[in-house]
């Protein structure tokens, strides 16, 4: 029989290995002061396009159904309008919300705990733990004086010199503590609590310039940045993520994550529309009460606004709600090293000095490896 730190030693080299853990640790209360810990064992559920495997879907267990193999139960219509080289617009006014399930959720996870381990991410500071969950855990947060679970040593010498001082007890030159009272109300214990887990909840918005300047490469190099800093956030806040996607070229407008990841264009520039959008969401849902928030951006800094006249307006109102703002810029080979214009009004509108709130990151839009889009990551959610 192997022990029980040793079938745990066994349960982290499974996750290690990149295998889910099967033990889990549950508390019971077995009376008003005791608490058993029980280990249990829980198998994988292969359900396919779960999210969370023990979630309870509508209708019952996955084959169980009424119907024979190959009956149609539902048939959904495909609402796309095919723009572009990628899919269609989603005519569902939801689309992009933050709402529902995506398929590639399970997968993105994944990629983001493999991120946090192997590459040793950072945690951003979050604002502050306000959603409550079903969650509990049990502590020693609460004290009680006369008994409990477990002697709080410093809080009762407290009680104990205060009640000796008051008896006259107590000479301050000559302490002998072998002749001091305890009363039995002088002693404090812990006492077990259950406490409800509260955690915080972050929107990010992904921002991307599809414009006919970032066909291509540039594109696929931000939408892989992307679900990169997506997958990672997904892990820091336990699946307390809210996405939501924006694209624009001269107008700016929120799309479903499909079309994020694949609809592209022929237009302008006007990197402005696409902050105005963002500001107008959070004011019109006032988010910045409740949630963390993020701006992630993709660009090869071309902009009509050249000076940034309408552009730094807006990005110094996303900098006083935001906990990170990072950007992008996909510099075309052509270019050399001419700074576009975005790069340009950035550094007259002083941001490159908050490192806390702004960074910016900036590449070459050929040769890019994985490594490289990881190095961009990290340069814009890094602490330092």
């Amino acid at each position: 029989m192997e022990s029980f730190e040793d079938l745990l030693k066994r349960d982290e080299q499974r996750e290690k290995d990149g295998f889910p853990k099967k033990i889990k640790i549950k508390r019971m209360l077995a009376g008003h002061d005791r608490v058993i810990v029980v280990p249990i064992v829980e198998e994988e559920k292969l359900v396919h396009g779960e999210f969370e495997p023990t979630a309870k879907r509508e209708g019952g267990l996955p084959g169980h159904g009424d119907g024979e193999i190959g009956d149609i139960i539902e048939e959904i219509p495909n609402s796309g309008n095919g723009e572009g080289q990628g899919e269609g617009e989603s005519e569902d006014p939801q689309a992009g919300q933050g709402q529902g399930e995506h398929g590639i959720e399970t997968e993105v996870y994944e990629m983001g705990k493999s991120l946090s381990e192997k590459f040793k991410l950072p945690n951003l500071k979050e604002k502050g733990k306000k959603i409550p969950t079903d969650e509990y855990v049990y502590d020693l947060t609460d004290r009680h004086r006369g008994s409990g679970q477990f002697l709080d040593k410093k809080a009762t010498l407290k009680r104990i010199i205060r009640t000796n001082a008051a008896l006259g007890r107590i000479d301050k030159d000559n302490i002998d503590a072998s002749k001091l009272i305890v009363g039995p109300q002088d002693k404090v214990y812990r006492v077990l609590s259950r406490e409800k887990v509260w955690k915080s909840q972050a929107v990010v918005f992904f921002l991307r310039d599809y414009s006919g300047s970032m066909s291509g490469d540039p594109t696929k190099i931000i939408v892989a940045q992307h679900m990169m800093i997506y997958s990672w956030l997904l892990v820091q806040y336990e699946k307390l993520v809210i996405p939501r996607f924006i694209v624009h070229d001269e107008e700016a407008r929120e799309v479903s994550v499909d079309d994020y990841f694949k609809i592209s264009t022929g237009g302008g520039t006007y990197i402005a529309s696409g902050y105005n959008e963002i500001n107008n969401i959070i004011d019109g849902e006032n988010l910045a009460r409740d949630y963390n928030i993020y701006v992630f951006q993709g660009t090869d800094g071309e902009d009509s606004d050249s000076e940034g006249d309408d552009a730094i307006p807006e990005i110094e109102k996303i900098l006083g709600y935001v906990n990170r703002m990072g950007v992008c810029v996909i510099k075309h080979p052509g270019r050399g090293e001419k700074e576009s214009e975005f790069e340009q009004y950035i550094k007259s509108g002083d941001f490159l000095d908050k490192k806390d709130l702004f960074r910016i990151h900036i590449m070459s839009g050929k040769g890019v490896t994985d490594e490289k889009n990881i190095e961009a990551v990290k340069a814009l959610i890094a602490q330092d």
